[in-house]
């Protein structure tokens, strides 16, 4: 079973109140496949939604859809509400004159019939990803000016989405991990927003590890580099008898390297006869570094 299939079983578990069936049961039917006085449906791949759509319109109206199963791949499912004057009696509870290219605002009630209402909107045209691969929800939505209005009711919840033109459809969307957590949260699917924020909590442990990892390795080979450099201008500068001419406090940086050849600055200053500090070892160290450099130019 997908995220997406979880997150809307989890929605269609819950029992809306009494004042809340009527917009729940209108923002499933609005942002369904057709609502109108010609067709009035839904079609989806997953049956579990289907048969809440046809629950709740039997629940308020007093309508029973027929479903329909059809899919050589996939199983879809089409619940339609195939009278006419079934139809007409539900198109005569809502302002005739809003149709299909906006909301109706006389269902909600109260605050959680907005909640409900948009509920039954991501039952018939949501969409949520995995959030272990992509943070990102959406609504796929049948025209734009009805896009513009769940765009705005999201918003006065403080709930932000992009809009995508797409060929058949208008896509609210968005890829905001913190608008994902409030969208679910809002219509009800409490448990899959804490799924989502432990998720985003288990990728921000694993980023900070790898994080201090490549830092890490970073730094051993900065380490190394600079410790083979120290050592090409130590050997070159043995070699050509002109170690022993190097003043005594670039000698003794000198001698500590060549005797300890894979050692960290740290480890260098700890061995030390005489007290040194990583910064003045690595001066008196990068000194060597520029004599031999210009010797050799």
């Amino acid at each position: 079973m997908s995220f997406c299939e979880e997150v809307k079983n989890e929605l269609i578990a819950i029992r809306p109140q009494g004042c809340c069936k009527p917009s729940y049961a209108y923002g499933f039917m609005l942002f369904g496949r057709s609502f109108s006085l010609k067709k009035i449906s839904i079609q989806t791949g997953n049956q579990n939604v289907a048969n809440a759509y046809c629950e709740i319109i039997y629940n308020v109206y007093k309508i029973k859809p027929q479903i329909f199963c059809g899919g050589s791949v996939r199983p879809t499912y089409r619940a339609e509400i195939e009278s006419d004057s079934d139809r007409l009696k539900i198109l005569a509870s809502v302002d005739f004159g809003v149709a299909e290219n906006s909301i109706d605002r006389n269902f909600f009630i109260r605050d959680c019939c907005e909640s409900a209402f948009v509920r039954g909107a991501f039952l018939a045209c949501g969409n949520i990803n995995d959030p272990q691969k992509e943070y990102r929800a959406e609504f796929n939505v049948k025209n734009g000016p009805l896009a513009d209005e769940l765009s705005c009711l999201l918003e006065e919840h403080g709930i932000k989405m992009r809009k995508a033109i797409r060929k058949t459809s208008v896509c609210l969307y968005t890829k905001e991990s913190s608008a994902v957590e409030d969208l679910l949260t809002f219509i009800g699917a409490g448990k899959k927003t804490l799924d989502i924020i432990d998720t985003k909590i288990m990728k921000e442990v694993k980023n900070n590890i790898n994080r201090a990892r490549n830092c890490d390795s970073k730094n051993i080979s900065k380490t190394v580099e600079a410790s083979i450099r120290q050592r090409t201008a130590i050997e070159y500068l043995e070699k050509t008898d002109r170690l022993y001419s190097l003043p005594q406090e670039l000698l003794t940086a000198a001698l500590l390297r060549r005797d300890n050849p894979d050692a960290t600055l740290k480890e260098l200053c700890r061995v030390s006869a005489e007290p040194l500090t990583v910064s003045g070892l690595n001066h008196r160290l990068n000194k060597i570094i520029l004599i031999y450099e210009k010797d050799k130019k």
